[in-house]
């Protein structure tokens, strides 16, 4: 994820005229251009690393806890930090702040040159992802990068990762947007933090000398109260389900503010609310779930406000009702949660919650054209099954059909099925059948052994009413391979379903009378009275001769 603002880019016109610059406690200094690859290699070469970092995080964190509240104070700050390591973008953002205070315009503009050299360099190192984090020095560099793009800071964990042996997700919050995460590497410091005799040869392709488990580095450093450490510790204690201990240690990260913490809890509180028989005790503890959802919403988390909304619209909070779930999934898609946006399309689209008097295809149709425009795969396939199962009359945007190629090219095999349908039912570009039944044989083949894909393919090639859809020879061989190989679709009425009817399709009512009756009885078994019905019409079907054909997709 790449940043970009426009004060930045005035800032990158700057570079070049600065490129023989670089800062020496605060003062700029000709002198030869030095690689900030270079600067950093030789500040972690040194024989007292070890003290010099620990001095610099020091100072970082003091400087960016009274950044915003004593701009002159920034001055000492900001030279006592470039003094330890010139390419501090902390030490650049204080100074910058501190020249502007003092109107010392063209000293600020050459620390806001320098910080964004910093951090095109670091641009280069990875894009802010999961999988390709960025390099930082330390992690108050990675607060200074965010409040360098005006973004506040509102919770942090480490991780540990194939990508990043020692890696820092920061969570950040924008102005009028959903919360943003960014990813960053500082594995490098795993020596400096830990102990001493924590430190031994890695047997990671690649890595220098690094302590064996950076967890020994996280428990120092959640004694130290550091947040993302204790969030860390109880991320890793709910996952084993250690609730108790989990607990512990993230209570006391949320006190400084860390949504991540709140969110862990909130989980773990309704968790417990559920397996509670004593009403009382659970009342109390759905109570300490919604307080935790509501702490993580005031720090913006769009995540919280989907998920309290869901607890409200399905009354489990006794405090929610229908029109609070409502106004949060409003407030939470506003602010680009494509989740909430499909959720209120759903609504709208069935009257789920809302009453079938509320249904609203329009209103439901925009929900999905703003869930899908912000390109979240899953809004851009639950938009296009809207369009075909609704039968709605509009072409979806070429936006939306490119996103679902790009998904289709990346063996999605779920838009390859929408893009068959899409074209089946004319409202793809240059929609066709043939081209519809090209891609329904697409997915099949990217998934052969796909229950649910090739389940999907084979009913609608076989009853399908469209002229040029219905294929249902190759729907019975593809059927007959995914039940004579996958066992567990032979347990599943609707999958026995399908196959009945391409038995029918292609003449063979008794096979078709048989595998229907295995479906009725295996329906019975997992008493599945919602398919029942509809298995016992089709019998009643194939005993009269007769296949089924109906408006599919």
């Amino acid at each position: 994820m790449q940043l970009i603002s426009f004060r930045s880019l005035r800032y990158l016109s700057l570079v070049p005229l600065l490129g023989s610059l670089i800062y020496s406690s605060g003062v700029i200094a000709e002198k030869e251009v030095v690689s900030l690859a270079e600067i950093r290699k030789e500040f972690i070469a040194q024989d007292d690393f070890r003290t010099n970092l620990h001095r610099l995080m020091e100072l970082e964190q003091q400087t960016l806890a009274l950044i915003e509240d004593e701009p002159l104070k920034m001055g000492s700050f900001g030279s006592a930090i470039l003094d330890i390591y010139a390419a501090s973008q902390t030490g650049h953002l204080a100074l910058s702040r501190y020249y502007e205070h003092v109107e010392a315009i063209e000293a600020q503009n050459g620390h806001e040159a320098e910080l964004t050299r910093i951090q095109s360099a670091m641009f280069e190192t990875g894009t802010g992802n999961a999988d390709t984090p960025y390099e930082i020095m330390t992690i108050y560099d990675a607060h200074a990068f965010a409040r360098t793009f005006d973004l506040s800071p509102v919770g942090s964990i480490y991780q540990s990762s194939e990508d990043a042996i020692f890696g820092f997700l920061l969570v950040a919050r924008p102005e009028k947007a959903k919360l943003r995460q960014v990813f960053f590497d500082v594995s490098h410091l795993l020596p400096a933090l830990g102990k001493p005799h924590d430190t031994q040869k890695s047997d990671r392709k690649g890595e220098d000398d690094h302590p064996i488990n950076p967890w020994s580095v996280i428990r120092i450093l959640a004694a130290e109260s550091d947040g993302a450490a204790q969030t860390a510790i109880g991320a890793y204690l709910t996952n084993i389900k250690k609730y108790e201990d989990a607990m512990s240690w993230l209570k006391v990260a949320s006190r400084s503010g860390n949504v991540l913490a709140n969110t862990l809890l909130s989980r773990i509180y309704w968790t417990q609310s559920n397996a509670e028989k004593d009403a009382d005790k659970k009342t109390d503890l759905e109570q300490l779930a919604e307080e935790n959802y509501l702490h993580a919403i005031a720090l913006g988390s769009t995540d919280a406000m989907y998920s309290l909304a869901g607890l409200y619209l399905s009354d489990q909070v006794e405090a929610g009702d229908v029109s609070s779930g409502l106004a949060l999934l409003e407030q939470s898609g506003d602010l680009g949660h494509a989740e909430s946006l499909v959720y209120l399309a759903h609504i709208y689209n069935s009257g789920q919650h809302v009453g079938e008097s509320s249904v609203d295809q329009t209103k439901a149709h925009e929900y999905f054209q703003k869930a899908a425009a912000l390109n979240h795969a899953g809004a851009v396939l639950s938009y296009g099954r809207f369009l075909v199962a609704e039968r709605y009359e509009v072409d979806p945007e070429e936006s939306v059909f490119a996103a679902l190629t790009e998904m289709a090219d990346n063996k999605e095999t779920e838009a390859m099925v929408v893009i068959a349908n899409l074209h089946a039912r004319g409202l793809a570009p240059k929609a066709s059948s043939r081209n519809a039944v090209k891609w329904y044989k697409r997915a099949v083949k990217a998934k052969p052994d796909d229950p649910d894909v090739v389940n999907e393919v084979a009913w609608t090639l076989t009853v399908s009413e469209i002229r040029g859809i219905k294929k249902p020879r190759y729907a019975k061989r593809i059927m007959d391979k995914l039940m004579k190989s996958v066992e567990a679709a032979r347990d599943r009425p609707e999958y026995l379903d399908t196959w009945a009817a391409t038995h029918a399709a292609t003449g063979d009512f008794a096979g078709a009378i048989e595998l229907q009756l295995k479906a009725i009885e295996v329906a019975k078994k997992l008493q599945r009275e919602d398919v029942l019905d509809i298995l016992s019409v089709h019998l009643e079907q194939f005993e009269a001769d007769t296949s089924i054909t109906e408006p599919a997709p």
